[in-house]
Parts: structure tokens; sequence; C-alpha cells
């Protein structure tokens, strides 16, 4: 039984070092529920969040963006689209060209596309309801696969 469980330790490892590993380019982290995520608040107010951008927390009440977007999203209405099991994908300033032409070409109705409102800790972050996704570079079916399993954490709309 040991030598099984050291066989399938040593074959992910193997696996997740890879440098042919598009997913090398994404590191996927799932990140504590914010114990204020029930609590509405006024767009425009100060709000503190425990991440950024936030994967929960106070957030506003009424419709949620969709698709992709010119201007950056506030994080109170960020956090009402990953509760309703949006996903948000933000970039910084140096995706550009075809790079964010591939970025763009997902978004959808719960996929949204924005450009970050400040500094991102890295060149795109995807969030979903407790869960982030920091890419280096576009990656899209990383990114497709992380729409398509993360939003089954989200609570729902309250």
């Amino acid at each position: 039984m040991r030598l099984v469980a050291c066989a399938c330790a040593l074959s992910l490892l193997i696996v997740g070092c890879g440098s042919n590993d598009a997913a090398a380019t994404c590191v996927e982290l799932r990140e504590p529920e914010d114990q204020a995520s029930g609590r509405h608040v006024l767009s425009g107010g100060t709000v503190e969040y425990q991440t950024d951008p936030p994967t929960s927390g106070p957030h506003i009440a009424g419709p949620t963006p969709a698709g992709v977007l010119d201007a950056s999203v506030p994080p109170e209405i960020q956090v009402r689209l990953l509760e309703s099991g949006g996903v948000m994908v933000q970039h910084d300033d140096s995706v550009i060209g075809a790079e964010l032409e591939q970025l763009r070409s997902v978004g959808s109705s719960t996929f949204v596309v924005a450009p970050a409102a400040s500094k991102l800790p890295a060149r795109i972050i995807a969030t979903a309801w407790t869960w982030k996704l920091s890419c280096s570079a576009v990656d899209l079916l990383t990114l497709k696969d992380f729409a398509a399993e993360r939003p089954a954490d989200a609570p729902g709309l309250d």
C-alpha cells in the first residue's frame, strides 16, 4: 500500500512539473469564504475584502455583468457575479493584441472578461466563489475547465 501511494505521488509530481504542460502557466488556489459574504452593501462604498481580487465577501444586490467589458468591475459587483455562479476574468495592461482577443473570445453570460482596476498578482486572474486561478499567459483550456468546474461551489443569489 505504501509503495502504491509513493508511486502515485511521484507520478503527480512528474506530470505537474512537465515543461510542456499548458496548465503550468496557471495556478489554482482555494480561499476561505469571507464571513461577511451574506452582507449587502451599497455600490461605491468602502468595503475591505480578505483577498484581492475578492472570491467572496460583501456584495451589492441587483443584476450582474455579462460578457466582455471595456471597463473594470467594482469588487462588490464582482462578488455578486461569483455568488450567482459566474466567473470573473481580469487582465492587466500587458495582455494585448492576439492574446487579448483570445481571452475576450470566452466572454459569455456567466464568464465575464474585463480589465483590472488595480495591479493584479498575475497577468490574468480568474475568480469563482472561493476560488482563484492565477495565469501568467492566456490558457483557454485551463480557463474553460475552471469556469466549468468552480461555479458549482457558489451559494446562489440571496
